[in-house]
C-alpha cells in the first residue's frame, strides 16, 4: 500500500495547526490506518504536550547512526504513534536543510509500519520548515477567519509553488463561527491567488469554534478523545473521511517521504 503523507501547514502561529494534525491523526486510525503524527515544529514542539506525553524523542534522532527509529516512537491515543524531537535550546541553531534531507531520509525505515503520516509542521518560512513541508506528498493548509492568516498562507502557498513547484493543496479553515464563514474564507484565498493559474486549491471544508476544543487542550487530550460528538469533533470525523477518499498523488521526482518505497509500489 502506498503511503500517504500529509504535511499540516500555515504560515501563522495560532490558527490550530496542532489541533488539525492531532485529530485528523486520530479520525483516520478510527477507520483503521496505521497512522503516525510527526511533530515538525523542530524549534518548540507541542505535539507530546498537547496529547499529555512528557517523553520526548532525543535530537539525535536525526544522526546517521540512529538505526532503529522505531525504538524512539512514542504511544499516542487510538494507536497513533507519536515522533517529536527533544525541546531544548541548542535545537534550532543545530538544524539546517541539510539535517531536515537527513531525517527525511531516515524515515524510510519506518515506512513498514504506517500507511499514514502526518506532520505538524512549524509557523513560518525559515528554510528547514519549508524543506519539511514540501517534502510531504499532500500539504493541508490551516488559516481561521483573520486577514492576517489569510495573507499568511496565500504566501506560504506562493513560495511552496515558486521555490518547490508545488502545484496541489488542500486548505481547512478553523474556528469558524460558520461553515458559510469558512467557504467564504476560502473564496477569499481563491481571489489572493487568482493570478497564479498553476496552483489548484481543494476545499475540505471548516471545523467549527467549540469551546469543548478549548476544554480538551486544557486537559491535555485529544478532543476526539475527551468529545467526538461535539460540533468540531464531528467536523473532524468528516475531515478524515474526506481525506481517506482523497487519491494519493504520483511521486513528484524530488525529495520526499518514502520516495524508494511510492516509487516500488507503483512499478
Amino acid at each position: 500500500m502506498t503511503k500517504r503523507v500529509i504535511a499540516v501547514a500555515g504560515c501563522k502561529g495560532g490558527v490550530g495547526k496542532t489541533l488539525i494534525s492531532v485529530n485528523l491523526a486520530l479520525a483516520l486510525a478510527e477507520q483503521g490506518q496505521r497512522v503516525m503524527l510527526m511533530d515538525g515544529n523542530l524549534a518548540v514542539p507541542d505535539v507530546g504536550i498537547s496529547l499529555g506525553l512528557d517523553k520526548n524523542l532525543d535530537v539525535s534522532a536525526v544522526s546517521p547512526d540512529i538505526e532503529d527509529l522505531n525504538s524512539l516512537l512514542l504511544s499516542g491515543p487510538q494507536g497513533v504513534k507519536i515522533l517529536t524531537p527533544a525541546s531544548d535550546d541548542g535545537w534550532r541553531e543545530s538544524i539546517q536543510m541539510g539535517d531536515t534531507v537527513q531525517l527525511i531520509n531516515r524515515m524510510d525505515k519506518l515506512a513498514p509500519s504506517l500507511d499514514t503520516l502526518i506532520i505538524d509542521t512549524a509557523p513560518g518560512l525559515a528554510p528547514d520548515n519549508v524543506t519539511l513541508i514540501q517534502a510531504a506528498a499532500e500539504v493541508l493548509v490551516v488559516l481561521n477567519q483573520e486577514v492576517v492568516s489569510l495573507l499568511d498562507a496565500a504566501k506560504l502557498i506562493r513560495t511552496l509553488y515558486r521555490v518547490f513547484n508545488v502545484h496541489r493543496f488542500c486548505v481547512v479553515v478553523n474556528a469558524v463561527s460558520s461553515r458559510r464563514c469558512g467557504a467564504r474564507q476560502f473564496e477569499k484565498l481563491l481571489d489572493e491567488l487568482n493570478d497564479e493559474n498553476q496552483i489548484v486549491l481543494s476545499y475540505l471544508g471548516a471545523i467549527p469554534f467549540d469551546k469543548a476544543v478549548g476544554e480538551a487542550l486544557a486537559q491535555q487530550t485529544a478532543l476526539l478523545r475527551m468529545n467526538s460528538q461535539c460540533r468540531a469533533g464531528k467536523a473532524f470525523h468528516r475531515l478524515g473521511k474526506l481525506v481517506s477518499a482523497l487519491p494519493v498523488p504520483e511521486p513528484r521526482g524530488r525529495i520526499e517521504f518514502f520516495m524508494p518505497t511510492r516509487i516500488r509500489e507503483r512499478v
